[in-house]
Parts: structure tokens; sequence; C-alpha cells
């Protein structure tokens, strides 16, 4: 499946990502410099640089909605925690993305949003039956995959291929559904879709932003 982005989808730019604590959800990887952003087209107008914006926190006791200011054409990334829910847990936004979340049992991880600037994410929906926080932060959030360096992780995550990577090895074990997603400038593509536990190679180039799906999953990455 691959996706066409809009014009107004922000660059790319990676930046030194803020060290995520270890645990469930997380990913263990190592700050990287920043890189350039690609170039625009000189057909069309250049889309917004990706700039700073200040994290957003939100938390429910159970089911319930919030409402979000983040900017409409800035590249967003959510973090859901809900460490004690014991039945399913969905979150889901008024934006271009359907169904971020969607997990049984305590779950911790991060998804991309505000990939379409015409369906900006305004109101995110949450089902749960426990304490929870959801988290919104911009690209410095986001940790960096070293080419060939292996970065381990769990659950669900989203992190950053720097320029010059050109393929990765992806390995996982789990007992349910596993996906992969790779960002670029110009485009979105599903490049995995699988059942089960699985060692595969695909051909990805960086700069570029890959998320991982999979609440279930525990997976090691390494790009060359």
């Amino acid at each position: 499946m691959k996706i066409r982005l809009g014009g107004l989808l922000p660059l790319l730019v990676l930046a030194s990502a803020c060290a995520p604590a270890t645990g469930y959800g997380e990913i263990v990887a190592q700050s990287a410099p920043a890189l350039p952003a690609s170039p625009p087209s000189p057909t069309s107008s250049a889309p917004p640089v990706p700039r700073d914006v200040p994290t957003e926190t939100h938390t429910g006791k159970e089911s319930g909605e919030f409402q979000t200011s983040w900017p409409a054409d800035q590249l967003g990334f959510l973090t859901f925690e809900c460490p004690k829910c014991t039945s399913n847990v969905i979150v889901d936004t008024d934006g271009g993305e359907h169904g971020l979340v969607n997990a049984i049992g305590a779950y911790k991880g991060t998804k991309w949003m505000n990939t379409e600037p015409d369906r900006p994410v305004k109101r995110v929906t949450v089902h749960a039956n426990a304490p929870w926080t959801a988290t919104i932060s911009d690209y410095r959030s986001i940790p960096t995959a070293e080419s060939g360096k292996d970065t381990p992780g769990k659950s669900e995550a989203v992190l950053k291929l720097p320029a010059g990577v050109t393929r990765i090895r992806f390995t996982v074990k789990t007992r349910g559904n596993v996906a992969l997603w790779v960002m670029s400038p110009k485009d979105r593509d599903l490049i995995l879709n699988q059942i089960g536990d699985l060692q595969v190679e695909r051909d990805v180039r960086g700069p570029a932003y890959l998320q991982v799906e999979g609440y279930e999953t525990s997976w090691t990455l390494t790009p060359s």
C-alpha cells in the first residue's frame, strides 16, 4: 500500500532525540545529530519546516475525550499509556488517522498523527477502563535507529532512520499481527503486514520515519 502525502506534510528533520526511558513500549536508542531536510520542489510551495512545539499532556480515569491545540501543519507523535487497563484500549481522532490504538490490556506505545494537514487532529477519543495518560510531542521526542546498530524495542513505536540508510533488518517475536510503515517527505508506505514471529529485510531509504504497529511485539531493528 502506498499513500501520496500532500505538499503540506512537514519535512522530516531528524533532530537529536530525547533520551527515552527503558521499559515496556519504549525504544532503546542513542541520540543522533540533526540531518538536513530534503529540498522542496522548485515547482511547488515548500511545506512548513518542522518547528519546536510545546508538549501536550492529557490524563483521564476511564473512557473520555480531550481537545488538542496541536498545529495543523506540524507532524505530531502521540504516546498513550494505560498500565492498569484490563480490557479493550482504543484511541481514535477526528483527523486523518483512525484507530491510533486498538489493544487489549495494559498498553504503552507511540504512533504518529497529523499526517494530513487538510484533516488536522482537534479531538482525541479514548476508550479505557483505567487511568491513562496521553502525551503529544514533536520531532525531538523520536529516537534514531543508527546504521549498523541493533535497536531493540517493545510494543508500538516510531523511530527515525538517518540519511544514508538503504536497508533494514527487522526481527520480531509476537503472538499477534505486526506491521511496518515508512514515511518519507513524499510518501507513506506499508512495507510489512504479517502475523507471528519473523525476521525480514526491506529496502528503506533514509531520512525517514519508521512506525512499528503491534502492541504484543518484542522486536529488534537493524538499519544499514
